[in-house]
């Protein structure tokens, strides 16, 4: 008898069933996270591009009193006639008020820091440091900063700048520093070479 080789039931190959496609979508899915993630925030951020920021540092209690627009005109007339001083400037901006103080172009640092100083006590008979500049323990204050300086580099000066900077806090204390100088020249010469 002969055997039918055609007609033989065959047998199942017993192999593991693939799993390609699970890989496959798994890994898509953790490469399309973080993209998903950057899109979001890409999207959110155009969202509000023609928009302010808006915000208020100061709460109601805090700059209270307000420094008025007089208060600030009369510091401008008063620091203008000290003798020495060609021209002021006066504003204020995000709580702290700036004078910048012009003073002749021969004047030496000296003669600069008397007028820084004499500037910060005509201020402080206008609006009193300890009133207007000093923080309470309920209140956030202004910061004052007084600029004192003999002229400003360009093509005709060159050397013998002096700027004097007064600057006072709402936390912290009265503060006069020669900025044309180096506090540290053995640093700053390290610096410079």
């Amino acid at each position: 008898m002969a055997i039918n080789l055609k007609n033989r039931p065959k047998k199942e190959k017993k192999t593991a069933p693939k799993q390609g496609h699970k890989i496959v979508w798994f890994t898509l899915i953790v490469i399309l996270i973080p993209f998903l993630i950057i899109g979001y925030v890409i999207l959110t951020s155009l969202g509000g591009q023609n928009e302010p920021v808006v915000g208020n540092r100061f709460d109601s209690k805090d700059l209270n009193p307000a420094i008025t627009n007089d208060q600030i005109s009369q510091v401008q007339t008063t620091i203008a006639s000290i003798g020495g001083v060609e021209n002021v400037e006066v504003n204020l901006k995000s709580a702290t008020l700036r004078i910048s103080i012009d003073v002749s172009d021969d004047a030496n640092a000296d003669t600069c820091n008397a007028i820084a100083q004499e500037a910060y006590n005509q201020v402080n008979g206008i609006l009193p440091v300890d009133t207007y500049f000093t923080n309470t323990e309920e209140a956030k204050m202004y910061d004052l900063e007084i600029d004192a300086y003999n002229f400003l580099l360009d093509d005709t000066h060159t050397e013998g700048q002096v700027d004097i900077k007064v600057y006072k806090s709402g936390a912290g204390q009265v503060v006069t520093q020669n900025m044309t100088e180096a506090k540290d020249p053995e640093l700053a010469g390290q610096l410079v070479r």
